[in-house]
């Protein structure tokens, strides 16, 4: 705090009350909205690529990156305004993923990836 102000109030937060009803109503509508976005059984979730980039190369029409156990490939196609690639990565089984990688320049000159 800087010398010469007062620290500021915090408010305490006070929930409506609620009937016994509308707490179970807003429980299941919680859960059917947690349960909408749990991975089906049998699917299988691939960790977030390392922070970390273990290898970067890139020039003004490519880019390779390698982060730990995935990496990452773009191309930029001369005379377009998007660049393709592919990412593969190896899960914990020792399986190799890929797909394929569409991706534009934004207004703020980052390159992100847009919908194939």
């Amino acid at each position: 705090m800087m010398a010469g102000t007062t620290p500021v109030a915090r408010a305490a937060v006070t929930l409506a009350p609620m009937s016994a009803t509308a707490a179970e109503l807003l429980h299941r509508l919680q859960q059917e909205a947690a349960d909408a976005v749990a991975p089906a059984d049998g699917t299988i979730l691939l960790s977030p690529p390392a922070a970390a980039c273990d290898y970067y190369r890139a020039t003004e029409t490519s880019c390779t990156a390698y982060f730990g156990d995935c990496r990452v490939s773009l191309f930029r196609h001369r005379g377009y305004a998007y660049w393709t690639g592919d990412e593969e990565r190896t899960d914990g089984d020792g399986r190799r993923w890929e797909r394929r990688i569409k991706a534009v320049v934004d207004n703020f000159g980052e390159l992100i990836e847009g919908q194939s």
